[in-house]
């Protein structure tokens, strides 16, 4: 008698574990990750072919910002020292194979640094941009990295009017924050310093979201030295287990996701017309689906 009462009394137990409502404690990346990795390189040029092929190799994804007017082209940039740089850019029928499992973004279609022209040929640039890339890809182009990380408010506002949800400047913050305003993203740091911040990001464990956000130029990548040290980087944080390799638009699209959840003191709503969204409970990691919702502890 005495041990089916104890048998009763552990089965209630169960049962009342079971439909125990979960408390938020806060949202994740996908399948529960809160370390995410963006990766943005500039204009274009030929050497985007072995830099894709690299991320590829190491399940990375790229963000790769084009000057479509430049597309198929040889073009000489004059320096300050008086040298020309020549830079051969990626035909434009090859866009789609190049970047295949990355996100394609605008950087102006001839490379106007925006803060030296006015706002009919900021507005231009940009619209030609994307209508050109748009085309070539069948894409739509939310992201975009300022030609020279040339902005500021105003342009921003302008830029956004356009429907491109993130601008990413050249203003490194040597950390893994989010910026208060998505068209002003300041990137964590530029390729050559990757190795100096990859270390501590690998071991960052903390419960709130973070992005290393990297920037660069692929045809930076002649220095050898350099080269090998990105190679690195790919491969040892290609392996790492917890973080979201992700390009900036999608990342930037789940942000917005997030602030579109309803969180309330009995519920949270993921509204119907969201995307998927991952929250850590009491209970565990949950994916909440559109039109989905979570009663909560009181």
């Amino acid at each position: 008698m005495t041990r089916h009462i104890i048998l009763t009394c552990v089965l209630i137990s169960l049962l009342l574990s079971c439909n125990e409502k979960p408390s938020f404690i806060d949202f994740t990346y996908p399948k529960g990750k809160t370390k995410a990795l963006v990766l943005s390189y500039d204009d274009g040029t030929i050497q985007d072919i072995e830099l894709a092929k690299l991320f590829d190799e190491n399940s990375l994804v790229g963000t790769f910002n084009l000057n479509s007017k430049y597309l198929g082209a040889t073009r000489g940039w004059p320096q300050q020292n008086g040298d020309t740089i020549y830079q051969r850019y990626v035909p434009k029928d090859s866009l789609t194979i190049i970047y295949k499992n990355h996100e394609i973004a605008a950087h102006g279609a001839l490379h106007k640094n925006f803060t030296g022209i006015s706002s009919e040929e900021v507005l231009e640039e940009t619209n030609t941009d994307l209508e050109i890339i748009e085309k070539l890809t069948n894409r739509e182009i939310i992201s975009m990295a300022y030609p020279f990380g040339s902005t500021n408010d105003s342009i921003a506002t302008l830029i956004a009017s356009t429907g491109i949800k993130n601008g990413r400047t050249v203003d490194d913050t040597h950390a893994f924050d989010f910026p208060r305003n998505y068209m002003m993203w300041h990137p964590t740091c530029h390729d050559s310093k990757v190795l100096d911040y990859l270390d501590s990001y690998l071991a960052l464990n903390d419960q709130k979201l973070s992005v290393f956000y990297v920037w660069g130029h692929s045809w930076e990548f002649g220095n050898n030295e350099r080269w090998e040290n990105m190679v690195e980087f790919c491969e040892k944080i290609g392996k790492s287990k917890d973080i979201w390799s992700v390009s900036h638009g999608k990342l930037t699209n789940y942000l917005l996701a997030i602030e579109n959840v309803q969180i309330g003191k009995r519920q949270i709503i993921n509204p119907s017309y969201n995307a998927p969204i991952w929250i850590n409970l009491s209970s565990g990691i949950e994916k909440l689906d559109p039109g989905e919702s979570i009663q909560l502890k009181r």
